[in-house]
């Protein structure tokens, strides 16, 4: 590994903290989305069994008028909003592929990182952790 000059570690340094904050800001509002549609998906899914149970399809649009401002789709709306869930499913898998990319060349990188004194090795060890949580599976 070649020896970096201060200007260039701290340049190098600079570029790795902005990364690691973008990649931080989009994993938070990608879980605060699924966390919200998990929930949504998980009382529909209950509702749902209640419904066949009952033989009672009154029950969803109960809870879809709590959970969404909006009536159940009719059929062909429906299939549409299917085609649509599947845009942004792959769209989003799309995207937290190239996140969790950007999160190994993070860690890839400041694992290149000198530890000439002790600030620099503290500042190596905080982004390389913090480079690892953000590859952590959330599930």
């Amino acid at each position: 590994m070649e020896c970096l000059s201060e200007p260039n570690w701290e340049k190098l340094r600079d570029e790795l903290l902005e990364r690691l904050r973008e990649a931080a800001r989009v994993a938070g509002e990608s879980q605060a989305e699924a966390a919200i549609y998990r929930e949504m998906l998980e009382d529909w899914y209950e509702v749902a069994g209640k419904a066949e149970a009952q033989n009672d399809f009154s029950l969803l649009h109960r809870i879809n008028d709590r959970l969404i401002p909006f009536c159940l789709p009719t059929p062909p709306e429906g299939k549409e909003w299917g085609k649509y869930f599947l845009h942004a499913y792959a769209r989003d898998a799309r995207w937290l592929s190239h996140a969790k990319q950007a999160l190994e060349k993070i860690r890839a990188d400041a694992e290149k990182l000198s530890e000439d004194n002790e600030a620099n090795a503290e500042l190596k060890k905080k982004i390389i952790a913090a480079a690892e949580d953000g590859l952590i599976t959330h599930v």
